[in-house]
């Protein structure tokens, strides 16, 4: 692990601070300090599966000061001055002692946790890259670098899902259930589609059962189209600053929620493409939420 070290010597975890958008700001965070307001940092979980299905599970040393002896996936905090890729691989060979190769992992998806998303009772505010690598060598504990790990495992999803119901796998890591072997879904006729409807919780409201949200963007439905809710189906409105009654748009993207019976459409006002991390961003205030992927 690097990083400086404070006036009594302990090594300070420093960390890239991001806006919403995943651009650097240009400040510092450090472990166990509250980071400053709209700030985030980079987080990565890693999930590593072999051939024959199973998961490399590793169980948290007795004395972590969080969840000791439970049992989850490699995961940490990006450093500063890497990359989500590089931070995984770091943290892989830290916690578990392999010597992964980036061409084996893909990331499965991103999700921004802002304040509303509390972990050991502190907000999270970090944005979350959950990658899977494909890994079939030996494993050895005694080559990690850390002594993070008390032992680590091959399961298969039946046994990962008796852990976590008894309790012993972290339980914010419940999103396995529900992306690790979903399908993928198929938006070709709806992509590039004109459609119309009405904004029902234009940009700078709230939302009815919850006044804490406001809304930094326009959503609504789109008229005549049904979801899987039953409902109309609904939209994220792009492409200005007003707060809007009605929309025509072009649908660019969608964002599709594994955790969730209903998608969400990305229209674009003036069919112009906007970039993944502008919309993750923007609609990060809902969709923090659940566990989702952008689609184009």
């Amino acid at each position: 692990m690097s990083g400086s070290r404070d006036v009594l010597g302990h090594v300070m975890e420093k960390w890239d601070l991001y806006n919403k958008y995943r651009q650097k700001i240009g400040r510092d965070g450090i472990r166990g300090e509250e980071l400053p307001e709209g700030c985030y940092h980079l987080a990565v979980h890693v999930w590593i599966r072999n051939s024959r299905g199973e998961y490399l599970i590793s169980q948290r040393a007795a004395d972590r000061q969080t969840f000791p002896l439970m049992w989850e996936c490699v995961g940490g905090s990006v450093l500063k001055g890497e990359s989500s890729i590089e931070g995984a691989l770091r943290e892989v060979k830290e916690e578990v002692g392999l010597d992964l190769e980036p061409k084996a992992g893909r990331l499965l998806f991103s999700k921004i946790r802002g304040n509303a998303v509390r972990y050991e009772g502190k907000a999270c505010n970090d944005i979350m890259d959950v990658w899977l690598f494909s890994y079939d060598g030996e494993v050895r504990l005694a080559d990690a670098a850390t002594d993070e790990v008390a032992d680590c495992r091959w399961m298969s999803a039946s046994e990962i899902r008796k852990r976590y119901d008894e309790k012993e796998l972290v339980q914010t890591l419940d999103y396995f259930f529900c992306v690790m072997d979903a399908d993928e879904p198929d938006y070709s006729s709806i992509i590039g589609r004109t459609v119309r409807g009405t904004v029902d919780r234009p940009l700078g409201t709230t939302h009815p059962r919850h006044p804490d949200m406001c809304y930094p963007i326009n959503y609504g439905y789109v008229d005549g189209v049904f979801a899987g809710d039953g409902a109309e189906q609904d939209v994220y409105v792009f492409g200005t600053d007003e707060p809007l009654t009605h929309f025509e748009g072009k649908v660019i993207a969608v964002y599709h929620r594994f955790d969730d019976v209903e998608d969400k459409w990305i229209v674009s006002l003036t069919g112009e493409d906007i970039g993944d991390e502008m919309i993750l961003g923007d609609i990060a205030f809902q969709e923090q939420f659940f566990y989702g992927k952008l689609y184009r």
